[in-house]
């Protein structure tokens, strides 16, 4: 039941008549080289736009052609080329149309980054997003230089090892050894969060281990190792995560005490990748401690967050703002959808499906979160199905039985509505990111078709004014869509590598890990880590 506030019961056939119409004039794919080909050219849009009118910048209005930088200083961070480069490494590796304008595109990056580049700047940068981008894209494009024998990566390597560096200041300003949210790349000065009363955010600064422990893989190290790895002890001793907390974590931290504030607890913003790092540590670094606690985390999410929609019991991750003993909200982020493709990998660590269900690890949990993933990621394709445009807003709120608050959207079958302020869509991943995970998996076809017609709507409804480029959206939710005007990074970094990654053959997941911005990471060689006495220093 809907109750009071819900659009008439007119308004909801209509919508379910243009639904219709729009899904049942949709084409299906066809080969699959020609939608990688499509989907190449998307890219090389944004970047040919970008270089031409924005390049070297942070921030670029694509129909405005406005930019700046980020850093109060007015010098670059790199964030939209480093972020980008090694999406083009990829696509130049299996191209065969577009090799020779992405090798140009690589080149110039690396003269960029090698001459214009420095983090030597007065600037406050957030410690959290600056890894993830910057420090994990320097990391990957050395990889695929390294790998395709492309230009130089040492000029990565060396500009990564500084940037660390500077950010490695912050976790000695804190007794616990957990960083504050920002530092002054040139002083040093770590700097507390400027709201939320100096708390960091859990997930931030529990998402740097991967870019510090490839540092330390491929330096030989130790220190980046040992100081991404510290922020856990003070985590799991001063707070019972492994006891009544079910290993779910409230989003706030204090920095100085390791202690946790407040009690909301949620996979979306400022939560969602505490639980993708637990897991993607061990599929990196074999070290079982990190699966153990995403094992933990795993059966909280399924004890206390997991929920059916009515009518159609679409199966949801809802949140917990007052605790874990508080009620459930059936509102979830966009973000949280990256928990399929994670629930996937967690089962069959990345080998296809048929072959993980014979390996000696399969069991019933694993069954179980496996059935977990595919749920999950067939509602998020179905925020993007049911949507005007074809396309998910930031927010949705699944039906569970509550009034429905007026002005909001209600999808065509009813399982969720939108608020009027959470119609935005950021041409975010997780979607697709998930989807390409559930495929190589499976090798199911269904999924290459969800992702084409998500990369179909993407095509048609985000392009830039002056249709040479592609934008964020500020309303989804009704056609023709309303732009925002803004390149994301991670349309270039994330949802267009994960888009060509999908209709790419001969993915073998089991030998490269993404970071939480999509950049790619080699499996660590069990020989290597005991060359270099590299493994997990503490235990909760």
């Amino acid at each position: 039941m809907f109750g009071k506030g819900v659009a008439s019961g007119s308004v909801v056939a209509l919508l379910a008549i243009l639904w219709f119409w729009r899904h049942s004039t949709e084409t299906t794919f066809g080969d699959p080289a020609e939608v990688r080909e499509q989907i190449e050219e998307a890219f090389l849009k944004s970047w040919r736009d970008y270089s031409l009118h924005g390049f070297g910048f942070d921030v670029y209005k694509p129909s405005a052609r406005t930019y700046h930088n980020m850093a109060r200083s007015g010098d670059p961070l790199g964030w939209i080329i480093v972020d980008s480069l090694d999406t083009m490494f990829m696509m130049y590796n299996s191209s065969t149309t577009h090799r020779s304008e992405l090798l140009k595109g690589i080149l110039e990056s690396q003269t960029w980054i090698d001459n214009q580049l420095t983090y030597d700047i007065d600037a406050e940068v957030n410690i959290f997003e600056t890894t993830i981008r910057m420090i994990g894209g320097l990391l990957s494009a050395y990889y695929w230089s390294t790998l395709l024998t492309v230009g130089n990566p040492n000029i990565y390597l060396n500009k990564a090892v500084d940037l660390a560096d500077r950010l490695s200041l912050a976790f000695s300003q804190t007794k616990s050894g957990i960083p504050y949210s920002s530092i002054n790349l040139r002083t040093g000065q770590a700097i507390k969060n400027h709201v939320d009363d100096g708390a960091s955010s859990t997930a931030e600064f529990t998402t740097l281990q991967l870019e510090f422990k490839y540092l330390s893989y491929v330096t030989g190290n130790k220190s980046y190792w040992q100081l991404a790895e510290q922020v856990y002890s003070p985590l799991y001793s001063v707070n019972p995560l492994l006891g009544p907390m079910d290993g779910l974590v409230p989003i706030y931290t204090d920095p100085d005490s390791g202690r946790f504030m407040g009690k909301n607890v949620r996979l979306g913003s400022r939560g969602d990748s505490f639980y993708e790092y637990l897991l993607k540590q061990y599929l990196l670094t074999h070290e079982k401690l990190y699966y153990d606690l995403y094992r933990a985390s795993v059966e909280g999410v399924k004890r206390h967050l997991v929920a059916l929609s009515q009518p159609n019991n679409l199966v949801y991750i809802g949140e917990k703002p007052w605790g874990l003993r508080g009620p459930l909200d059936s509102k979830m982020d966009h973000l949280v959808c990256f928990m399929g493709g994670l629930l996937a990998m967690g089962a069959t660590e990345g080998l296809p499906i048929s072959k993980a269900r014979k390996a000696d690890f399969w069991d019933t949990t694993r069954e179980s979160d496996w059935q977990l993933a595919q749920d999950l990621t067939y509602t998020c394709y179905k925020m993007y199905e049911q949507s005007p445009s074809g396309l998910a807003p930031e927010i949705v709120v699944f039906n569970d039985g509550a009034v429905i608050p007026q002005k909001s959207w209600v999808s065509p079958q009813g399982d969720f509505y939108v608020k009027p302020n959470d119609r935005h869509n950021l041409q975010r991943p997780e979607t697709v990111e998930s989807i390409m995970f559930l495929y190589h998996l499976t090798k199911d076809k269904k999924y290459r078709q969800w992702g084409y017609e998500i990369w179909r709507s993407f095509d048609k409804h985000t392009r830039s004014s002056r249709g040479k480029a592609y934008s964020s959206l500020q309303d989804c939710m009704r056609v023709p869509t309303k732009l925002l005007d803004n390149l994301e990074s991670f349309w270039l970094a994330e949802t267009l590598k994960y888009l060509h990654l999908l209709f790419q053959d001969n993915v073998d997941l089991t030998k490269a890990v993404f970071n939480t911005e999509a950049h790619a990471f080699p499996v660590f060689n069990t020989t290597i880590l005991r060359e270099l006495d590299l493994k997990t220093g503490w235990a909760p």
